[in-house]
């Protein structure tokens, strides 16, 4: 069988879907992307093959997910950030083409992206931090205080920043963020514990960096869209106590809400610059 042929075959079939979709140009993308190809006749890969059960909307996303790992548009490798979809990378047109797919959306880009940038993604996530712990660096040196870039050393310390006076020891845990992820705090069980022993001495600061710096991969003091903080004692509050039907594993996600933060003094200086590409 041809892809004439094949095609032919397809629209034959007594279906709504066969009768409704451009199956020409799905052939020829099927076959321009490695899922499928004639020699002699139409020969379609194994993982396409498992899709040919049914023709339904499963079936049509399930191909869906194929065609983005094959051809992955030039947003996907920016569009999920800490394993979610930050959908304000993806294009507006793009995303209505994509609204087809309704809920199943998110699960369907984050796979793919997992599948071709899982190891690329936790570079660039650290890289993402390092911008935001070199800015907050550079603004406290800017009023004349001392930081010590602890993370450098390790993570033992359960903070990024130390800050030392002549009685007291500080630590600044630095979450840089994107607009879509600035609603929470990923903290591992190691800070959390740290920030309870260290209680008043001890804070997060938020660091939102504009969409684009991302997608540009240059960050610079212009893009910084706001810098607040969380005091452990917010953060303690919102965390259950362990129990004998509950217990922290290794890392909890909290969600503050908007009146827990406090607006920073912080101010990046305005010659800042670093790239987030390795």
């Amino acid at each position: 069988m041809d892809a004439e042929a094949w095609i032919t075959a397809a629209l034959d079939k007594p279906t709504h879907m066969a009768a409704s979709l451009d199956l020409n140009g799905t052939a020829e993308l099927l076959l321009d992307v490695g899922l499928a190809k004639v020699e002699g006749a139409v020969q379609i890969t194994h993982e396409l093959s498992k899709l040919d059960q049914a023709a339904d909307l499963s079936t049509l996303k399930g191909i869906a997910r194929l065609l983005i790992v094959r051809r992955p548009p030039d947003w996907l490798r920016s569009s999920v950030v800490e394993g979610q979809l930050a959908t304000e990378f993806i294009p507006a047109q793009d995303l209505e083409a994509l609204s087809w797919l309704g809920p199943d959306l998110d699960p369907i880009i984050v796979a793919a992206h997992q599948q071709l940038y899982g190891r690329q993604d936790d570079d660039l996530l650290k890289r993402i931090g390092d911008a935001g712990e070199l800015m907050i660096i550079a603004a406290l040196h800017a009023l004349n205080r001392q930081p010590r870039h602890v993370s450098l050393v390790s993570d033992r310390f359960g903070y990024d920043i130390e800050l030392n006076s002549q009685q007291y020891r500080y630590g600044l845990e630095i979450k840089t963020v994107v607009p879509s992820t600035a609603d929470r705090v990923l903290l591992s069980r190691h800070e959390f514990d740290v920030a309870a022993r260290m209680a008043d001495r001890w804070k997060i600061v938020q660091i939102t960096i504009s969409s684009i710096a991302v997608v540009r991969g240059v960050v610079c003091a212009a893009d910084v869209i706001s810098i607040r903080e969380l005091s452990s004692s917010a953060l303690v509050q919102m965390a259950p106590p362990d129990t004998s039907t509950f217990q922290w594993s290794e890392s909890a996600e909290f969600h503050p809400l908007d009146s827990m933060w406090l607006p920073s003094d912080l101010q990046v200086p305005s010659n800042f610059t670093f790239s987030l590409r390795a």
